[in-house]
C-alpha cells in the first residue's frame, strides 16, 4: 500500500524562485549587519508552507554543487550564455543550508553531479520500493518530466507554492502527447535554450512531437530516415550528432550513488528553527514558523461535534459562522455545509444527509430548523462572518434571516483594511490577522472548477469546516486589536462593516430587466452583426475563403498582414489599438472595428445577460468590496459598472433597465471628486481658489499652463489638453503617456508637465512628501487612513519604481474619494429607513448611485441625496475623529428618468 508520500525539492530552482519574486518588487530583506535574507526568507516560507499544507511522510532537498558538471565534460558551452547569478542570491545559498540543518531536513549535493541527477537517482530508490512510497517532485525544470511515473509527479510553482501545476503521465500526455522516456528525445530534436543545448536546427516542439508520436525515440527517427523526406530529412541529418549529444545531456541520471540515504518521519527542530529565525532577525516568521512545525510534526486535530438540528443550549454570546459555498456566485450556489463554533465547541450542522445543499430545492428536503432560524435572527447573539454578503446571501436563500445587526466581525473586510493588496481569499487575510493558524484554500479539499464537490469524505468535510470557524473565532481578537492599535476602528465600524450591510441590501433589491427591450435589442443587434459579416467577407472576398472566421486572431493576422499586405506595426497582433493604427489604410477595419464591438455588445450586455436574470425579472449583482486595491467597488454576474455611456450604441443597453408605472430611477455622482479631494488633501491654494469661486477647473488649468490672460479666449485644443493633465496626475501621468494622449514628443510632454506642476506647485511638494513616506512606512495613506503598500517604491529597477511613484499620489485620491462615497451611500440609507420611504438604493457605478424611487417620494429623496453627498466629506472627519477642516466643497450631478438610458 502506498502510504508514505516524499517530497523531493529542487533547492537551487526553489531559492532562485524565492529571490526573484521579492527581488522583483525592490524588497531586498537585509539584517541590521546588511547581510541579505529575503531568498532565505521566502525560501523557508514557501517550503514550510508546502508542508504544511500537505501531509509529507519526508522531505529532501537536493542542491547543485560548483558550476561544473560531467555534462561540461561532453559539452563545454552547456548552460553557457545564462546572467550572472546576483551577488545579493550568492550569499544566501550558505543560509538556505543552514536553515536546513537546523530544521533537521536532510540535503544533498555532489561534486560534478547536478540536482536534477540526485533527485533523479532517489526517486528511483523510492520507485523502486513501490509499494510503500509516492513521491511528488518541486521544481521550476520540466526536464524533470522525464522522471514521472505511476508513483511520481511532478509539482511545478506557477505562483509561490500556493499555486501548483501537477504533472503525473496523464497531465504530461495531455501537454505534449509524448512518455516521461521520451522528454529527452524531445530535448534532443527541439533543443532548450536555457540550457544551451542546441538540438536539431529549425525542428521546434511541434515538429519534434509529431516525430516522436510516429518513431517514438530518437534513434528510431535515425533508423528510419530513409522514410522522412524534404526539409526536415535535411535538418535531421545535419544536425545528428549534436541531437544525440542533446539529448545524452537533456538525460536525468538516475543511478548516482547516494551516500547515507533514508526516508524519517519529518521530525523539525522547533528550537533549533527559532534560533536560526532570530539569529537572521526573521522575527516575523517566529510565530508563524512555530505554529506550523507543531502541524507538521503532529497534525492538531480540531474536535467538534455533528448535528443534525441546532440546539440552543449551545449558543453563546459571540458566535463565528461559516457558510462554505460551492461556487462563487452566491446568489446561485449551492452550500456545501454550515459550522458554528463558540466558546462551547465547535458544532458542524449536518442538515442535509449527503449532497450538496441545494439552495433552489431546499424545501423539498428538509423543513427550516426553527431554533437555527431563532439563533440567526436574535440580535443578542453576535455573530462572526467571513464575507458577511456571501453568508447571509446564502443563508436566505436558504430559507433562513440573519439578523445583520448582530454580525460585528467580518474577517474579509479586516484582512482588506490590514493589506489591501493581497488576494482576497480566507486563508490569506487568516494569515495576515493570526499568522500561527494555517487553513488550506476550499480548492485543495473540494477541488476545482467542474470537479469542485461537496460528496467527499464526511470526516474530511466536517474537519475542515470546524477548523475554519474555530480560526475564524480565534481571530476575531487579534484583529480587533489590529484595528484598535492602529486607530482603524471607526473606519472598520463606521464605514467598512456598514458599507458591506448597505451593499448585500442592493444586491438583494436587484435591478428590474424589461425582457421585452431585451428580446429586441437581441435581435436587432444580431442582424447588424451579420449584416457586418457579409459587408466585410464581400470587401475581401478575394483574399479569404468561404468559412472565414473574423471572430478568429489567427485568421484575421491572415488576412491583414499576409493577403492584405497592410503594415505590421504591432508583431501581428490584431487588437483595438493594432487596428485603429491601420484604420485609414483599408475600409474592412473599420467595419471589423465594428463588428468586433457589436459581437462584444451581444455576447456580454444582451444574449449573455440573459443568464443572469432571476425569476424575479431582476439581475442581482456582486459588489466586490476588497477587490481593487484603491478602495472602490468592482461588480461581478453581472458586471454593471462596464457598460459604456460614451459610445450610443453601447450606451443603449441602458434601455433594458426599465421601471414600472409610478416608479423613476434617480442618478447622483460627484463632479470632479478626484481633483476635489487632491485639493483637499494636498492642499493645492491654485486649484482650491478655482473650486471655490466655481470657475471651470480644466479651463483655469489651461490659462495657467498657457499662460493666458484673464481676457483672453481658452481654445478647445487648450482646455482638452488641460483635462488630460488634470485627469493624468491622478492616474499616474508620465511623460511617455502624455505624448501618446497628444500625439507629441517626449521632450515636449516634459515640458507641458513640468508647466502644469508650476501652475499647481502644492501636488509636487506633497507627491514628493508621500513617495518618501511611502519609503519610509512601506505604505501610503488615504484619509481615512486606509493603507496601499506601494513595494515598488522600493524597486532597484527605474521603470518600475516610477510607476511606484504614481501609484503612490493615485492610491490616497482613488481610496479617499471611494470612502467619501461609501460614507455618503451609508448615510442616505439611513436616511431613507429613518423616514419610512419605499424608494431603494439598487447601484453604484463608478461615482454614479442609482435609485428606484415612487413618483411621490421624487422630492424629499433629491434633498436627501444631495445634502447627505454635499455633506460626505465633512461628516467623514467626525466619524474618523479627525479636526481636519473641510477646504473644498462637493458638487452634486443628478439626473431622473424612465430608464437608465435617459439618466445623465
Amino acid at each position: 500500500m502506498k502510504n508514505k508520500k516524499i517530497l523531493l525539492v529542487d533547492g537551487n530552482s526553489l531559492i532562485f524562485r524565492a529571490y526573484f519574486a521579492s527581488a522583483y518588487t525592490g524588497n531586498i530583506l537585509r539584517t541590521k549587519s546588511g547581510i541579505p535574507t529575503n531568498a532565505v526568507y521566502s525560501f523557508v516560507n514557501m517550503l514550510s508552507s508546502l508542508l504544511n499544507e500537505n501531509d509529507y511522510y519526508d522531505v529532501v532537498v537536493a542542491f547543485d554543487k560548483g558550476k561544473k558538471t560531467f555534462r561540461h565534460d561532453k559539452m563545454p558551452d552547456y548552460k553557457a550564455g545564462r546572467s550572472k547569478t546576483p551577488d545579493e542570491l550568492v550569499t544566501q545559498f550558505p543560509i538556505v543550508r543552514e536553515f536546513l540543518q537546523s530544521a533537521n531536513i536532510a540535503y544533498f549535493e555532489i561534486e560534478n553531479i547536478e540536482a536534477d541527477d540526485i533527485i533523479g537517482s532517489i526517486s528511483q530508490i523510492l520507485f523502486k520500493d513501490n509499494e510503500e512510497y509516492l513521491v511528488e517532485i518541486l521544481t521550476s525544470d520540466k526536464d524533470m518530466f522525464q522522471l514521472i511515473n505511476s508513483n511520481t509527479k511532478i509539482l511545478i510553482p506557477k505562483t509561490g507554492v500556493s499555486d501548483l501545476l501537477v504533472f503525473g503521465e496523464e497531465e504530461l500526455l495531455e501537454k505534449w502527447s509524448i512518455k516521461p522516456e521520451q522528454i529527452p528525445d524531445l530535448k534532443g530534436i527541439m533543443g532548450d535554450p536555457s540550457d544551451n543545448i542546441k538540438g536539431v536546427s529549425g525542428i521546434g516542439e511541434k515538429g519534434a512531437i509529431n516525430l516522436l508520436q510516429k518513431y517514438f525515440s530518437l534513434e528510431e527517427i535515425y533508423n528510419n530516415i530513409d522514410e522522412i523526406t524534404g526539409a526536415t530529412q535535411k535538418k535531421l541529418i545535419d544536425s545528428k550528432e549534436i541531437a544525440l549529444l542533446s539529448k545524452e545531456i537533456a538525460t536525468i541520471k538516475t543511478d548516482v550513488v547516494i551516500q547515507n540515504f533514508k526516508c524519517e518521519k519529518i521530525n523539525l527542530n522547533i528550537d533549533a528553527i527559532i534560533e536560526f529565525l532570530n539569529k537572521y532577525e526573521m522575527f516575523s516568521l517566529v510565530k508563524r514558523l512555530s505554529n506550523r512545525v507543531n502541524n507538521i510534526n503532529q497534525e492538531e486535530k480540531i474536535e467538534y461535534q455533528v448535528l443534525k438540528n441546532w440546539d440552543d443550549k449551545l449558543e453563546c454570546e459571540e458566535n463565528a459562522v461559516i457558510i462554505e459555498l460551492l461556487d462563487n456566485n452566491y446568489h446561485k450556489s449551492d452550500v456545501i455545509g454550515i459550522s458554528i463554533s463558540n466558546q462551547n465547541g465547535n458544532f458542524v450542522l449536518n442538515l442535509f444527509e449527503q449532497g450538496d445543499l441545494n439552495l433552489f430545492n431546499w424545501n423539498e428536503k428538509k423543513e427550516i430548523d426553527e431554533k437555527l432560524q431563532k439563533f440567526l435572527s436574535d440580535p443578542k447573539k453576535i455573530k462572526y462572518f467571513y464575507d458577511l454578503k456571501s453568508g447571509t446571501t446564502a443563508l436566505k436563500n436558504l430559507g433562513y434571516l440573519v439578523n445583520l445587526e448582530s454580525i460585528t466581525y467580518d474577517l474579509m473586510l479586516v484582512g482588506y483594511i490590514k493589506d489591501s493588496s493581497l488576494k482576497s481569499t480566507f486563508s490569506n487575510y487568516l494569515r495576515s490577522i493570526l499568522p500561527e493558524i494555517e487553513v488550506v484554500e476550499p480548492e485543495d479539499v473540494f477541488g476545482k472548477g467542474v470537479k469542485k464537490t461537496a460528496n467527499i469524505d464526511p470526516e474530511v468535510k466536517f474537519g475542515y469546516l470546524a477548523k475554519k470557524s474555530n480560526a475564524l473565532l480565534k481571530s476575531k481578537q487579534p484583529a480587533y486589536d489590529f484595528l484598535n492599535s492602529e486607530n482603524l476602528m471607526n473606519l472598520y465600524e463606521n464605514i467598512d462593516l456598514k458599507f458591506a450591510k448597505l451593499l448585500f441590501k442592493m444586491e438583494q433589491a436587484g435591478v428590474y430587466v424589461n425582457r421585452e427591450e431585451l428580446a429586441l435589442q437581441t435581435n436587432q443587434i444580431k442582424l447588424k452583426i451579420e449584416q457586418l459579416e457579409n459587408e466585410i467577407k464581400d470587401l475581401v472576398s478575394g483574399h479569404v475563403t468561404e468559412d472565414f472566421n473574423i471572430a478568429s486572431p489567427k485568421q484575421l493576422k491572415e488576412l491583414l498582414y499576409i493577403n492584405l499586405k497592410l503594415p505590421d506595426y504591432h508583431k501581428g497582433s490584431t487588437d483595438k489599438e493594432a487596428l485603429e493604427k491601420l484604420s485609414h489604410l483599408n475600409p474592412v477595419i473599420e467595419k471589423i472595428m465594428q463588428h468586433r464591438k457589436f459581437s462584444k455588445l451581444y455576447s456580454t450586455y444582451l444574449k449573455g445577460f440573459e443568464k443572469y436574470i432571476f425569476s424575479d425579472n431582476k439581475v442581482h449583482t456582486i459588489y466586490n468590496q476588497t477587490l481593487t486595491t484603491t478602495g472602490r467597488l468592482s461588480s461581478i454576474e453581472p458586471n454593471l459598472q462596464n457598460i459604456s455611456i460614451r459610445d450610443e450604441d453601447q450606451k443603449a443597453v441602458r434601455k433594458i433597465f426599465s421601471s414600472e408605472p409610478g416608479w423613476e430611477y434617480q442618478s447622483y455622482d460627484y463632479s470632479q471628486i478626484e481633483l476635489r479631494v487632491l485639493a483637499q488633501i494636498a492642499p493645492e491654494k491654485n486649484m482650491l481658489e478655482i473650486f471655490s469661486q466655481k470657475r471651470d477647473i480644466h479651463t483655469e488649468a489651461a490659462r495657467l499652463i498657457y499662460n493666458i490672460g484673464a481676457n483672453e479666449t481658452v481654445s478647445y485644443e487648450m482646455r482638452r489638453t488641460a483635462k488630460i493633465f488634470n485627469f493624468g496626475i491622478i492616474y499616474g501621468l508620465s511623460d511617455f503617456g502624455l505624448s501618446n494622449d497628444l500625439n507629441i514628443s517626449i521632450p515636449q510632454a516634459k515640458k507641458f508637465i513640468e508647466a502644469y506642476f508650476k501652475s499647481f506647485p502644492d501636488i509636487l511638494i506633497y507627491k514628493e512628501k508621500l513617495v518618501n513616506q511611502g519609503k519610509v512606512n512601506g505604505y501610503v495613506e488615504t484619509i481615512t487612513k486606509r493603507r496601499r503598500f506601494i513595494y515598488e517604491l522600493m524597486s532597484s529597477n527605474y521603470q518600475v519604481r516610477q510607476f511606484g511613484e504614481r501609484a503612490a499620489l493615485n492610491a490616497p485620491i482613488q481610496g479617499s474619494a471611494a470612502d467619501i462615497l461609501k460614507l455618503a451611500m451609508i448615510n442616505i440609507n439611513e436616511c431613507i429607513i429613518k423616514n419610512n420611504l419605499k424608494s431603494q438604493m439598487i447601484a453604484q457605478i463608478h461615482d454614479e448611485i442609482i435609485f428606484y424611487v415612487p413618483s411621490e417620494e421624487s422630492e424629499i429623496v433629491k434633498k436627501i441625496v444631495k445634502e447627505e453627498m454635499q455633506s460626505a466629506l465633512s461628516k467623514l472627519f467626525e466619524i474618523m475623529n479627525f479636526d481636519n477642516k473641510v477646504l473644498v466643497e462637493l458638487e452634486v450631478s443628478s439626473s431622473q428618468g424612465n430608464d437608465w438610458f435617459e439618466l445623465k
